[in-house]
């Protein structure tokens, strides 16, 4: 028995040892790899980089040396996808997948877009597979990013946005734009212009893009005029009506509109018929104080 339990002891003792032999430290990563997908108006662009770290070092102008490429990011090159064609800077940028490479300096950056996705940073790069070049202004942040950062941010209702690269105090800004403004303006152009729609559902998706774009409220609210003819029960063609009468500072025509659609509002027992209630005395009061 004695004899087992010494066995036992000595292999655990083995396997202990073995263990702690094969102990390993894994340490993080000095540049993060990272992914994001983001919708633009009617498009939706994909990007893949890796996010290296200041670690206490100067960045731009040191380890970042200006007027050289750069991989624009560290490790495997920094691709960018979109589904359809879009605006890049000034240029429009076909459906597919690139990499994207730069030649900073001080006061601004040469962005380059290149159809060789399998790059590792910048060996192998070719300057013959560029699909295009243009420059962007650099500038200085308040905000200190430790680690290298590419986001896509200040989209607006026109599927318009910018690209921001962002490392150290230093930033720059590519403007991108989705085709989708266009085309939903073709669309007006066609059916509510020219051929004079006389969808009330149309007409008000129409005034609901121009108010959502600031565009014309004049003929917005012309639009949502007619809507309300075609279908005098529905309550969210007053409702904006009085939204963009305010807008212009209307307020006769703001409180007739609201009072259209408060009655709707009350009869099919709406939450913000209260809302409505308000905002009538609200702007009958400022109209008497005149």
């Amino acid at each position: 028995m004695k004899k087992i339990i010494l066995l036992s002891f000595i292999i655990m003792q083995s396997l202990l040892i073995f263990a702690q032999e094969k102990v390993q430290i894994k340490l993080t990563p000095a540049s993060p790899s990272a992914s994001f997908q983001q919708e633009i108006g009617s498009s939706t662009i994909k990007m893949a980089y890796s996010r290296p770290l200041a670690r206490e070092r100067k960045i731009f102008g040191e380890l970042v040396p200006f007027g050289k490429l750069w991989r624009t990011g560290a490790s495997d090159c920094t691709t960018i996808s979109t589904n359809e064609d879009i605006t890049f800077g000034e240029n429009i940028l076909k459906t597919g997948t690139y990499s994207i490479f730069s030649i900073p300096s001080e006061n601004e950056w040469t962005i380059i877009i290149n159809s060789d996705i399998t790059l590792h940073g910048e060996t192998g790069y070719d300057e013959k597979k560029d699909v295009m070049r243009f420059s962007v202004p650099t500038e200085k942040t308040t905000n200190f990013y430790e680690t290298f950062t590419i986001e896509l941010n200040d989209i607006n209702s026109k599927g318009e946005g910018f690209l921001k690269i962002e490392w150290e105090n230093t930033m720059v800004k590519i403007p991108m734009k989705s085709k989708a403004d266009k085309e939903i303006l073709a669309l007006i152009d066609t059916y509510i212009i020219k051929e004079k729609s006389h969808d009330a559902n149309l007409l008000f998706q129409a005034a609901n893009y121009y108010s959502s774009t600031n565009r014309d409220s004049n003929q917005a609210i012309a639009w949502l005029i007619e809507a309300e003819k075609l279908d005098p029960e529905n309550f969210y063609y007053p409702s904006l009506r009085q939204k963009l009468s305010v807008g212009l500072k209307d307020y006769p025509n703001a409180i007739a509109a609201a009072k259209k659609a408060l009655v709707i509002a009350e009869k099919k027992k709406m939450k913000s018929a209260e809302k409505l209630k308000k905002q009538i005395i609200e702007w009958e009061l400022l109209l008497k104080s005149k």
